[in-house]
């Protein structure tokens, strides 16, 4: 008999979280599992709604679940959430519950309570709340899956979780659809955004937010201007500070080098691209690292949380400081005026992502702490 997993997600957002969850029901289906989704439906545009989990064959579930304000309509919606989670867990009646958000916890408890459901839990980023009131409030379940070594380390100090009870599983690609191009694809993905093959092109594919760093990107590329160099970037992505990084660019003189092209294939954007760049102020595990080096694409990122992770600095990528512009510049004219490096780290970095990144071992991974519960 299938064994059947509700996951639960607040919400469904542009973030790489909802992408990854996708990856991890369309896993965990194809190695016999029967999978549903709750969570308060979609936020933002982006192709990971609730109907593409159904097309795909997963049941989603409606709950409101409240956010954290204090009113009266919260409250109510809060309740409402509690009805709705429960309905859910007595239609698909789960051998096992896996939130994704430990705001979530409190109901996901009372099922435990009442239906003697495990659950597990996944911690995306560190530096959650960790008041006396959310320690409180948390429930992580038999087990806690952190993304990433400082997450881990962040539930030991500050939640104070046993390290016996804490299982890292990485974030994990499709590795079947993010691979390296053949010859007629890159130059079918170069024609989609009107590249030429000797154009330099560099790519950030993440909302654009100011914690993603797209303003450092930007001032990069003024610079690499300045030294005679004209690179290309492709914005994937959408999000509040389109407007501001369009006048920056201005500003910088690059505006003709920066291309907004909104929500788009990544896997395309990514065959574009000579480098993958995210010069993130805070992450989580970002899951367009993986999916770079799984295209065969070199990846430049900070040191936010997940990069020790997925990069050894200098090997299978590379490691810049924090809000700096200078360093960026000079590794990207490093990378775009060496094709030897660029092959050679990049062929490192594939072989890494096969062996740690891809969605068939984060399913493994995630099936093995189910079955240490069931």
């Amino acid at each position: 008999m299938k064994k059947r997993v509700l996951l639960v997600a607040r919400i469904l957002d542009s973030s790489g979280v909802t992408t990854c969850l996708y990856y991890l029901a369309q896993g965990l289906m194809s190695m016999g599992w029967e999978v549903a989704i709750a969570s308060g439906g979609q936020k933002g545009e982006h192709s990971y709604g609730p109907k593409r989990f159904e097309l795909s064959g997963i049941p989603h579930f409606h709950v409101p679940f409240p956010d954290a304000s204090l009113s009266v309509k919260n409250f109510a919606r809060g309740v409402k959430a509690y009805f709705e989670i429960d309905s859910a867990a007595r239609r698909f009646q789960p051998d096992i519950i896996h939130l994704q958000w430990p705001a979530t916890s409190p109901y996901i408890r009372m099922l435990q309570l009442l239906y003697r459901i495990p659950f597990v839990s996944t911690i995306q980023i560190e530096g959650i709340p960790c008041s006396l009131a959310y320690r409180i409030g948390y429930f992580w379940g038999g087990r806690a899956m952190a993304v990433s070594t400082e997450t881990r380390d962040y539930l030991i100090n500050k939640f104070h979780l046993s390290p016996s009870q804490i299982r890292i599983v990485y974030n994990g690609a499709d590795e079947s659809y993010f691979r390296p191009p053949t010859n007629e694809e890159y130059f079918k993905a170069l024609q989609r955004f009107g590249l030429s093959p000797t154009d330099k092109v560099v790519s950030i594919l993440a909302r654009i937010e100011p914690v993603k760093g797209h303003d450092v990107l930007i001032k990069a590329l003024g610079l690499l201007r300045a030294r005679g160099w004209d690179v290309v970037a492709l914005f994937a992505g959408e999000g509040s500070q389109r407007p501001a990084l369009a006048e920056l660019a201005t500003d910088v003189g690059v505006a003709d080098l920066v291309r907004f092209i909104g929500h788009t294939d990544s896997r395309e954007v990514l065959w574009a691209s000579h480098v993958s760049v995210l010069p993130s102020r805070y992450e989580g595990f970002p899951s367009v690292i993986g999916e770079s080096m799984l295209c065969g694409v070199v990846t430049v990122r900070t040191p936010a949380a997940g990069a020790y992770d997925q990069i050894e600095d200098g090997v299978n990528g590379f490691i810049i400081p924090f809000d700096d512009h200078e360093a960026l510049a000079t590794r990207l004219q490093q990378l775009l005026g060496d094709h030897q490096l660029r092959t050679k780290i990049a062929a490192v970095a594939l072989e890494t992502a096969r062996k740690k990144f891809t969605r068939q071992i984060m399913v493994e991974k995630t099936i093995a702490v189910y079955q240490e519960l069931l």
